[in-house]
């Protein structure tokens, strides 16, 4: 009933399963992984842009929805994994060269970032990183993130992962977004996405 939340359904879905394994891990501690990021995040770009058929300038409708995930937790016997799915869903990323040749938007930087996986024995794995620059005049951008304040835990001494953030014109203005907004952006702005960290597993120092 209003006013309780009822959108983003699939990251109810990530946080149950981390609180399953949680538990588990308190059952088979030697068996568990650390938290893995704990949610996907949903980025989605829309808006019209001007293309040139038969000798005349048309507008043509775009949408873009990806849903970007990160890396699992650090393991009993190994680090955490960079990059991929969780572990209670299957999908992967769209290729930087289809989203270009498709869409009016340029993908300037898709890496990890050093030292967010969780410390650990066996660290957590590391944070995604993906900027989005809009070529068209115009667009909406929705973002549906998590993991900004409650981050993912480590487990048997290991430390929790690096928080997400979302940030609009890094490299100028620097705007920090909050995880789950809908705003306009313009021509040329550079949309900049940073999954969270995966939790570390075991004491650092060993």
């Amino acid at each position: 009933l209003p006013p309780g939340p009822v959108a983003a359904r699939g990251l109810t879905g990530f946080r149950i399963s981390n609180v399953v394994f949680g538990a588990l891990a308190q059952a088979a501690p030697d068996r568990v992984p650390a938290c893995e990021i704990g949610g996907d995040t949903g980025v989605s770009i829309g808006g019209y842009e001007r293309v040139v058929r038969d000798g005349k300038t048309q507008m043509r409708g775009f949408v873009f929805l990806e849903f970007l995930y990160g890396s699992w937790g650090g393991r009993p016997d190994q680090d955490g994994i960079d990059g991929v799915a969780s572990a209670v869903v299957n999908f992967s990323n769209n290729p930087a060269e289809v989203l270009e040749a498709e869409l009016p938007l340029r993908i300037e930087r898709y890496d990890y970032l050093p030292d967010t996986g969780g410390a650990g024995k066996h660290r957590g794995g590391l944070s995604l990183v993906r900027d989005f620059r809009l070529l068209a005049e115009e667009a909406t951008l929705q973002i549906r993130a998590d993991r900004t304040r409650y981050l993912p835990y480590g487990l048997h001494g290991g430390q929790a992962g690096a928080p997400s953030r979302s940030i609009l014109n890094p490299d100028s203005e620097a705007r920090e977004l909050p995880p789950k907004p809908t705003l306009t952006i313009q021509h040329g702005d550079l949309f900049r996405h940073i999954a969270a960290g995966a939790g570390g597993w075991g004491n650092p120092f060993e």
